[in-house]
Parts: structure tokens; C-alpha cells; sequence
């Protein structure tokens, strides 16, 4: 395998490497790629104020391989929401997904650190992710009942990132 950088400056070809990627993985519906693209396009049409940051891994060769979506959460102080983690199918336990979250996390501390909130389905589908928060070291901090549909919970995921000050 070719060297693997990191980069955070979205282009425009970028909203294809996200579809690819994330339509890649086979957990995702047409809807929910659409979104996923749609991030990019709204990055790449209003920067920062957006609210959305990205982290692409990938190679010369190749090009994006994984990439992470973040952003601080509106109203509050440091907490940030990880939008979308996905790595391509053919990078699939690797080690490539753990490495974005650290690249997220490296950016998050540069900054104000706080807390990051990962979401997900309660499917059987998603264990697999929901064993990679709790490997990574989010805690299971909320679960709503029947959110998506009946029978189908969102899980929330939390994990400091750096010191978090209390008065």
C-alpha cells in the first residue's frame, strides 16, 4: 500500500470521492448518500461557515480512501458533532477508520478540544460501528427509542477530546 496523507482542504471532485466512498460501504441508503454529499457541496460553497470540516485519507495513486465530516455543535461551547466517518469498502479493517477519528480528534485539541458526539442506528447492521466508537474510546451516553422507525434506536457516543474546564 501507497503512503496514506491526510488533507482537509475540500475540492470539488471530493463530492464524488464522498459518494464513492460512502455508497462503497453498503450501509447506506440513496438518501443518505445524497446527504453526505450534499456537506461537501455546502463546504465547498460557504467554507467555515458552513460548519462543516473534513479530514480525507488517501494516496497519490489513489486518491480519498476514508474521510471524516465534524463540526462544532450550534450553541454550545466545544462539543462537535462527527457527522460522517467512512472508509471505502476495499480499506475496510484496516486500521484506515481509527486513523481518521485520531486526525479528527488531533484537530479537535489544536482548538478548543470539548466533547465529540458520534451517532448511530441501533440495527444489527451498525454493531460493527457501534463496536468501533466503544473501541476507540466514546462511551455509550444516550439511546433514544424508536427514533428512525419502530424498533430502531439512535445511539449517542461521547468522548472528551482534551481537557474539558468546569466551574
Amino acid at each position: 500500500m501507497h503512503e496514506i496523507f491526510f488533507r482537509d482542504q475540500v475540492r470539488a471532485e471530493d463530492r464524488h470521492a464522498v459518494r464513492e466512498i460512502v455508497t462503497s460501504t453498503a450501509f447506506f441508503s440513496a438518501s443518505e448518500v445524497d446527504v453526505a454529499e450534499e456537506l461537501v457541496t455546502e463546504r465547498l460553497a460557504k467554507g467555515e461557515e458552513s460548519g462543516y470540516f473534513f479530514v480525507f485519507a488517501e494516496t497519490l495513486e489513489r486518491g480519498p480512501l476514508g474521510y471524516a465530516c465534524y463540526g462544532p455543535t450550534p450553541c454550545t461551547e466545544s462539543t462537535h458533532d462527527l457527522y460522517w466517518i467512512a472508509v471505502h469498502e476495499e480499506m475496510r479493517g484496516q486500521g484506515l477508520g481509527r486513523k481518521l477519528l485520531a486526525e479528527v480528534e488531533a484537530r479537535l485539541r489544536r482548538g478548543k478540544g470539548g466533547k465529540l458526539i458520534a451517532e448511530t442506528s441501533s440495527r444489527e447492521q451498525y454493531a460493527p460501528t457501534q463496536r468501533f466508537y466503544l473501541s476507540c474510546g466514546f462511551s455509550l451516553e444516550a439511546r433514544i427509542r424508536d427514533y428512525y422507525s419502530p424498533g430502531e434506536d439512535i445511539l449517542y457516543f461521547t468522548k472528551n477530546i482534551g481537557p474539558l474546564e468546569r466551574d
